[in-house]
């Protein structure tokens, strides 16, 4: 077996060298591939490539939290592989800022015995019972189409917010920056479930393959979802399991806690978290923050050899 590890990255290149150093120390024989964004300020594709020692994707737009943007490295990457015959069998799709929390090998003992095509978080998104714990979030985020407004709109819609509980045609979205979204007919589902998720997965060369076919082959559909909210978090599970074609287990073999989160963003783990992270039945975890807390790293380097 043979796992390729698909980094995404918008930071400098000190946090990735050390997971991609940790991951190379594990298990050699991997193949390693960074998505790195240019446009967020901390060097060019070239100069993190040179400081990485790997081979480097530039995004070819900013990449932004709530926005399709976000998938755009990872179909680069899979049809990258493609192009150049690289050959592996799982892609790994990791955050620079996540770390392993167990030897990978047993990672690949796992896959290897598993019987299963891919790993993904995966629910129904207009179910009212739902991980987000929201019954409405859903249809919120994907039965809409959002156009961005003027950061100056933001107090007025701020105000304007609270219409959001009586009536269904217009929602004020103000997460991922401001914006505004009108529920429209028809949607594109075409008989499709919509699913949605988290964003990192664990796949087959074939499944990440089906995935990309796809969303070059769904035009309509992918338009919607460019202009929903969180759509990183759909795309993917909305089109592998409707496909009916494969194996899935639902676990992303990842551990964030996102308790009293507002804004999406997990906490920062530290060196208290050590024991959880060590002792539960996932192989990766996010996020860190070396220049918070460096001996949480250390101490997992420990651990995983």
């Amino acid at each position: 077996m043979r796992i390729c590890y698909f980094i995404q990255n918008h930071l400098g290149p000190a946090q990735a060298a050390r997971l991609i150093r940790t991951i190379r120390r594990s298990r050699p024989e991997s193949f390693i591939l960074v998505g790195h964004d240019p446009f967020a300020g901390h060097g060019s594709a070239a100069e993190i490539g040179r400081a990485l020692d790997v081979e480097v994707l530039a995004a070819r737009e900013p990449a932004r939290r709530g926005y399709l943007s976000l998938l755009y490295p990872y179909f680069d990457a899979v049809e990258w592989l493609a192009a150049r015959g690289i050959a592996y069998d799982w892609i790994v799709y990791l955050s620079a800022q996540d770390y392993p929390t167990q030897p990978l090998e047993r990672l690949e003992t796992f896959l290897e015995a598993s019987g299963q095509d891919g790993f993904l978080r995966a629910w129904k998104a207009f179910d009212p019972v739902n991980p987000w714990g929201r019954p409405r979030q859903g249809v919120r985020r994907y039965d809409y189409q959002y156009l961005e407004a003027p950061r100056w709109l933001a107090p007025a819609l701020r105000l304007l917010r609270w219409s959001n509980g009586f009536q269904s045609q217009v929602h004020f979205h103000l997460v991922y920056g401001p914006r505004v979204g009108v529920r429209r007919r028809p949607a594109p589902w075409n008989g499709l479930t919509c699913y949605a998720g988290t964003q990192w997965t664990t796949l087959r060369r074939e499944c990440a393959e089906l995935v990309v076919e796809r969303v070059r082959s769904s035009p309509d559909l992918m338009r919607w979802f460019a202009r929903t909210i969180c759509p990183d978090e759909a795309v993917v599970q909305t089109l592998l399991l409707n496909s009916g074609r494969f194996q899935l287990g639902n676990d992303d073999l990842r551990y964030a806690d996102f308790a009293g989160s507002r804004n999406g963003r997990p906490r920062t783990l530290t060196v208290a978290d050590v024991p959880l992270l060590t002792g539960g039945a996932f192989y990766f975890a996010r996020k860190f923050d070396p220049l918070q807390d460096a001996a949480v790293l250390d101490r997992l380097d420990e651990h995983i050899g």
